[in-house]
């Protein structure tokens, strides 16, 4: 089983690709595209913020793993 930092930088690798690829469509002015992907990534910043229940497992000493 892969452990939580594997699985992070997986998605780190990704981001940064999604980063490159923002870039290009800044430079093409895919401004459609552009927002379709932001609505999608917020969705996706808001699955990956911590939920509290989570927060209260770190600050008492609980493993996530």
């Amino acid at each position: 089983m892969s452990s939580a930092k594997d699985i992070y930088n997986i998605a780190d690798n990704h981001a940064q690709t999604v980063q490159v690829c923002i870039d290009r469509l800044h430079q093409l002015r895919a401004n459609e595209q552009l927002e379709q992907l932001a609505q999608r990534l917020h969705k996706l910043a808001t699955e990956a913020a911590p939920r509290d229940d989570d927060k209260n497992k770190r600050h008492s000493g609980a493993s996530l793993t």
